[in-house]
């Protein structure tokens, strides 16, 4: 497995993107996994998963989102960095992030920057953490009255969020629709205590209800770990991001079961593996802690 870095830039946005791209060492990929990190985080969010899923045979693209990534830690006093990600956390900006995916996506295939690998994908997964998995539920289908709704790029097969959400669920017509169009197959991670970073009212509560309101197609995971926090599923924080919130840099004790559920749940769904889909239903459950929590429809 390789890395390298990239810029992809959208002229009608006028917006350039920082890339960071995850290259198997196979003549060509399972499929292709598209990285969207949370507010404050850069293309070397989620590290940990996608060097993981890479050396699993999947290529990965993560991408970086210009107004809501790193750059709202330059001042990281407590009052400042509270109104900073106040202010990312917003309609527009979140319409920017969806958009950023759409544009990767289309160029996938028809960029000769890209690699080979990368251009020759045609079954897309989609994953992000915290905003980037607000992000994914967009891309997926999820309707909210604040953003514009379209069907998803067909190629895209799978979608994975570590630390979902529902804010303002009493906004609307309710979470029955706006999470009942997600059709794709959709793996929700969260944990006991993945209450945000002290900087909004999110409950972990909050975290498992898109999937309770996804329809039930044989095809929705919710994997609940037992007091993981909000940046233990954020695939190796960066250094910022550790200067700020003076977070552990050891890894969680349920890391190895994250992995080995997400590589199965891809292998499931974008690679067509029936044994990686029973594996996922019927061998996983006994491999986790007691107190973790696996539910699937």
């Amino acid at each position: 497995m390789s890395t390298r870095l990239t810029l992809l830039h959208d002229t009608r946005r006028a917006r350039s993107l920082p890339l960071k791209l995850y290259l198997p060492d196979l003549p060509c990929s399972k499929g292709l996994i598209l990285f969207s990190h949370g507010l404050g985080g850069s293309r070397e969010g989620g590290a940990d998963w996608l060097q993981h899923w890479a050396s699993h045979g999947f290529a990965a693209i993560a991408v970086q989102h210009p107004g809501s990534d790193v750059s709202l830690l330059r001042n990281n006093s407590p009052l400042a960095l509270r109104h900073a990600f106040k202010a990312a956390m917003n309609p527009e900006e979140l319409a920017r992030r969806v958009d950023d995916l759409r544009f990767v996506i289309r160029h996938i295939g028809h960029d000769s920057s890209l690699p080979d690998i990368i251009n020759s994908a045609t079954d897309i997964g989609i994953a992000g953490h915290s905003f980037g998995a607000v992000t994914v539920q967009i891309l997926a289908g999820e309707r909210r009255p604040d953003q514009h709704p379209e069907p998803p790029d067909p190629r895209v097969h799978a979608a994975l969020a570590l630390s979902p959400s529902a804010r303002f669920e009493d906004i609307g017509p309710g979470l029955d629709h706006r999470f009942g169009h997600i059709h794709l197959p959709f793996f929700s991670l969260t944990g006991s205590r993945d209450d945000g970073m002290g900087l909004s009212d999110i409950t972990a509560a909050n975290r498992e209800l898109p999937y309770r309101h996804m329809p039930a197609d044989h095809s929705k995971y919710l994997l609940v770990f037992a007091k993981g926090n909000h940046l233990d599923f954020a695939g190796q924080a960066s250094a910022a991001e550790g200067a700020v919130f003076h977070i552990r840099r050891s890894p969680p004790v349920f890391r190895d079961n994250l992995l080995a559920a997400s590589t199965a749940y891809w292998r499931a769904h974008l690679a067509s593996d029936a044994d990686a889909r029973h594996w996922l239903t019927s061998d996983l459950p006994g491999l986790l802690r007691p107190d973790d929590r696996f539910e699937h429809k």
